[in-house]
This record gives structure tokens, C-alpha cells and sequence, in this order.
């Protein structure tokens, strides 16, 4: 394993290559949304939608055991024995399920939404996902910021080089070229993330020391996980389905279009999220009395995810401009859709008492909850609001997936998070995000921005002034290095 660098290092790293990918998107993002009509683009979302739920039931929550079981011993002998464990099964099931939808789709037994051959690259690509999933958390695991970035970067960039030219190829059906661009980027990601850690991708040298762990207790701790983290992934996708049963999808297009602006989030959700994991189990196992790590942890990223989101809605119209005239009704969709990323990552400081103390079985209370609170809220609000509607919908879905992550965990590890002064802030963002869900930019939007980011310093005063002259001594250490 590489030597482990601070988190912050870690961090710059990652979010650097983040910062790349999104200018990469920046850039190319408003070329294809005017080359590619919204209807197009909602099919290929729904695609990605189909994979994306396919993978996370698929890998039954042996993804999972791997990240709790990984650290147990330090040697190469038993991460490839566990990796051995956690991988197989999956893989398994993946080919026998694809085997049986492609007879259903060929036999016209099941009419699907997409023709046979889209279906037959939807199986490909699934299989693609669910490996790339446990090679990625392998990278994750080793700390091997530099690989992750990388790896982010080569997928746009392969999605970019071969979707440009597949555009003008496939005139008539770009649902194809769409999906054909996003299967060669995710096996070159694939091929480059098992070949840079191929001494653990060894799966049939066994040494001495191997996992010890049975499969059994693998499956027994990751099988909550296959109900849990599929309703998740129903969760994140209920808003998608919606639009897709009561309106169009074009409107799916649209939806999906804004859900890309909020991307923006990436630079820090994706880099925090990847670090904070594996970082956070390897303190706890170190170190489990110690609950200052997670308090400050929870706190910063607070500060870091509202102010981003709040500036996002601000300067909302501007982002859409890109877009091209075809996806303006994203700026009015993507208020709410912010609390997505914000209540997600800040979630992972609060959840992880059902982690430490293996409680998966309360993950399924969590999306549950979650999953039927978004169902019920897109029933009532899309068929009269529409891409609005889902996007309320989804908004106050993740609050109530924070709060059931946060009660639940504190009840198996407690950690004092000042829950008070958080709802206080969240209630201030749903007021602004109502606003401009509903009106357009105007001196209101300024004046709500200025209050709700002048309550965030108020109520995170000391941790404010902890960032600020954190960010200042490093500012001096870079004047003072020139």
C-alpha cells in the first residue's frame, strides 16, 4: 500500500482531478446537448438509470463487506483472498441474469423499452459497472489518489473521443452513439484500474495467510445491503422513472441536463466521499473512543456543501445558458436537486455508527424510508409540476434520508453533531430553493442568498474562522515557497 498522506493531500489530489473533469464537461457538455435532442438524452439517462440499479442489486453487498473487512489484516495474501470472496458471486449472477434478459428481449416475450441490441450493450456494460465498482474500491482502499483522478479523467475523455464522432455516424439514432461512448470509456477504465493493482487481481494465488473470513459471514453482514442499497439506488432514480411514466422523455432529457449542473458539487462531494470511508473505519478501528475526527469532519463539510449549493442557485441562470435554448427549464428544476449532494455527503460524517457497529440491517430502514417518502412526494407533485415536482420531491427525500442515517447511527455510536443549528440552516435553503423553483433571478434571490449565507457563519462561526486561517497559513506557506 502506497504510504498514506494526510487527508488533505489526498484530497487535493482527488479534487484536482475532479476539477479537470468538470472543466472537460464544461466544455463539451453544451456541444451535446445541442447536437443531441432532450428525447435522446433521456433515453440514454434512463439506460444509465437501468445499469446503475442492475449493479447495485447485483453486487449483493459484498462491495460493502470489502470495505469493512479490508483492513483486518495488512498483507497482500489476504486482501486477495478477500477481494477473491467478494467478487465472484457477483460476477456469477450478473452473467446468468444478463443470459435471461437477453432471451426475454429476443424471444419478445418482455417488451423492454430499448431493442434487443441497445439491451444486449446495456448487459455488457452492466458487467462492466459491477466489476469497475470493486476494482475502483480497491483503488480507493490503497489510497491511491493519483490512479483515482486519473481514472476519472481517462473515462471523460474516452466518452468524449468516441462520442463526438459516433454522433455524426449514428445520424438517426444517437441513443446509440450515447451508449456505445459510455461502454468504451467504462471498459478502458476497467482494463487501466485492474491492471494498475493486477497483484491483488491475482485471485487464484493463495498464500498462507489468506482471509480466513468465510463467504458466510461475507454474506451474512453484505446481504442487507442487496435490499438497502437497491432501494437506494430506486431512490436516487424514483424522480427518472416518474417522468418517464406520467410525462416524456424529453422532459427526462431536461431533468437529466440540470441534474448535470449540479455536478458542480463534484469537485468536493466525489473527493470527500471517496476519502472519507475508508479513512473514517481505519480510525475507528484504531482509535474508537476518539469521536472529534467525525464532529469536525461533519462541520466542514457543512459549511463547504451549503455554500456551494446556495451559490449554485444563484448564479443558476447563467450554468443553463450553456445548455442551449432546448434545456432552459433546467434553471427552475435545479434548486431542489441541490440537496442531493449536500444532504448525501454530509450523511456519510453522521452514518457511521451502522458501519462500526455492522448494523447493515438499518441501511434498509434508511432507504425504505427514504425510497417511500420520494415515491409518495413524485405521485403527488409530478403529474401536476412535472421535472419541478420530481426535483421537491427528490430534495425532500435526501433531508429525511439524512435524518434516518443520522437518528439510526446515533443510537450505536453517538457523536453530538449541534443538530439544531443544521436544521435551522436547512430549513433557510428550502425557503431559497422554493423561491427560485418558482420565480426567476431578481433582487429577492440576492437578498435570500446574502441572509442564508450569513446565517451559515453565525451558526458555524468557530469552525468559519478555523477554515479561513487554515486556508491563510497555507496561502503564506505557497507566497513564502516562491
Amino acid at each position: 500500500m502506497e504510504k498514506k498522506q494526510s487527508f488533505l493531500k489526498h484530497f487535493t489530489i482527488i479534487g484536482g482531478g475532479t476539477v479537470i473533469n468538470m472543466l472537460l464537461g464544461l466544455l463539451t457538455e453544451p456541444i451535446i446537448t445541442r447536437l443531441v435532442d432532450p428525447t435522446d438524452n433521456g433515453k440514454y439517462s434512463i439506460f444509465n438509470m437501468y445499469s446503475s440499479i442492475a449493479v447495485m442489486v447485483l453486487c449483493i453487498g459484498l462491495d460493502q463487506a470489502l470495505v469493512r473487512y479490508y483492513y483486518e489484516k495488512d498483507t497482500d495474501d489476504y486482501k486477495r483472498s478477500l477481494l477473491s470472496k467478494c467478487v465472484l458471486i457477483p460476477i456469477i449472477c450478473c452473467l446468468a441474469v444478463s443470459g435471461i434478459v437477453m432471451f426475454l428481449s429476443l424471444s419478445g416475450i418482455v417488451k423492454f423499452k430499448f431493442d434487443p441490441l441497445i439491451m444486449g450493450i446495456l448487459c455488457i456494460f452492466t458487467l462492466f459497472q459491477l466489476i469497475y465498482r470493486f476494482s475502483l474500491l480497491l483503488v480507493r482502499l490503497e489510497y491511491k489518489s493519483k490512479l483515482y483522478s486519473l481514472l476519472n479523467i481517462i473515462h471523460k475523455l474516452m466518452y468524449l473521443g468516441a462520442v463526438f464522432p459516433l454522433i455524426f455516424l449514428f445520424k438517426h439514432d444517437h441513443v446509440m452513439a450515447l451508449v456505445i461512448s459510455t461502454t468504451i470509456a467504462s471498459f478502458v477504465c476497467l482494463f487501466t484500474s485492474v491492471t494498475a493493482n493486477k497483484k491483488l487481481w491475482r485471485l487464484s494465488k493463495k498464500g498462507e495467510d489468506s482471509c480466513q473470513t468465510t463467504k458466510k459471514e461475507l454474506m451474512r453482514y453484505g446481504y442487507p445491503y442487496i435490499l438497502s442499497m437497491g432501494l437506494a439506488t430506486l431512490f436516487s432514480a424514483i424522480d427518472k422513472i416518474s417522468l418517464d411514466i406520467y410525462r416524456t422523455d424529453s422532459e427526462v432529457g431536461v431533468y437529466t441536463s440540470a441534474m448535470t449542473l449540479v455536478n458542480v458539487f463534484a469537485i468536493i462531494q466525489t473527493t470527500f466521499n471517496t476519502l472519507w470511508q475508508p479513512m473514517s473505519v481505519e480510525h475507528y478501528t484504531k482509535d474508537p473512543e476518539d469521536k472529534t475526527f467525525y464532529q469536525k469532519g461533519n462541520q466542514l463539510i457543512t459549511i463547504v456543501m451549503f455554500f456551494i449549493g446556495l451559490s449554485l442557485i444563484l448564479f443558476k441562470d447563467i450554468f443553463v445558458y450553456l445548455l442551449g435554448s432546448k434545456y432552459r427549464e433546467a434553471a427552475m428544476i435545479l434548486p431542489f436537486l441541490c440537496f442531493n449532494p449536500i444532504m448525501y455527503t454530509i450523511s456519510e460524517t453522521t452514518v457511521n455508527g451502522l458501519v462500526f457497529k455492522k448494523k447493515s440491517m438499518m441501511q434498509i430502514v434508511v432507504s425504505a424510508g427514504a425510497c417511500a417518502t420520494n415515491i409518495i412526494g413524485n405521485i403527488i407533485l409530478v403529474p401536476r409540476l412535472g421535472c419541478k415536482g420530481a426535483a421537491i420531491s427528490t430534495g425532500i427525500s435526501y433531508i429525511v434520508f439524512f435524518t434516518l442515517r443520522t437518528v439510526l447511527s446515533n443510537r450505536y455510536f453517538y457523536v453530538d453533531f449541534k443538530l439544531g443549528r443544521f436544521y435551522i440552516l436547512t430549513f433557510a435553503a428550502v425557503l431559497f430553493s422554493f423561491y427560485n423553483t418558482f420565480f426567476k433571478f431578481g433582487i429577492l434571490t440576492v437578498v435570500g442568498y446574502v441572509a442564508c449565507v450569513a446565517l451559515l457563519v453565525v451558526l458555524y462561526f468557530d469552525s468559519v474562522k478555523w477554515g479561513l486561517s487554515y486556508l491563510s497559513k497555507g496561502i503564506k506557506k505557497i507566497l513564502h515557497k516562491e
